[in-house]
């Protein structure tokens, strides 16, 4: 089954809108009314709902080497590729990756 996602706040909406039209189950913390959540909240969501998250926030790297338990963080620089190139990788992430490989781990994108 592919990987479901939750997309942090600074995930721009082209990325969010493109992984739809190549079929990945994302909701975004603006979704699910997360917004101005903490950090630990957005990640406790994520894992209840069995949803990696996708961020480019340096702070969800800190609350993983924190020791806080996640169903997994897709972390992707936007500076460094394109949002074309985002989406590619990403989706083909959530095609191949088992959710039992993301559990309390960070894939660098």
């Amino acid at each position: 089954m592919p990987l479901a996602l939750l997309c942090d706040e600074h995930i721009p909406y082209q990325v969010v809108e493109g992984l739809r039209r190549r079929g990945v189950d994302v909701v975004t913390v603006q979704e699910v009314d997360l917004r101005a959540a903490e950090d630990e909240v957005v990640l406790e969501v994520a894992r209840q709902q069995g949803r990696v998250l996708y961020t480019n926030d340096t702070d969800f790297l800190r609350h993983h080497a924190a020791g806080i338990h996640h169903a997994g963080i897709f972390y992707y620089h936007f500076l460094a590729h394109s949002f074309g190139e985002a989406i590619r990788v990403v989706a083909l992430a959530c095609e191949v990756l088992p959710a039992n490989e993301t559990r309390d781990r960070v894939e660098f994108l």
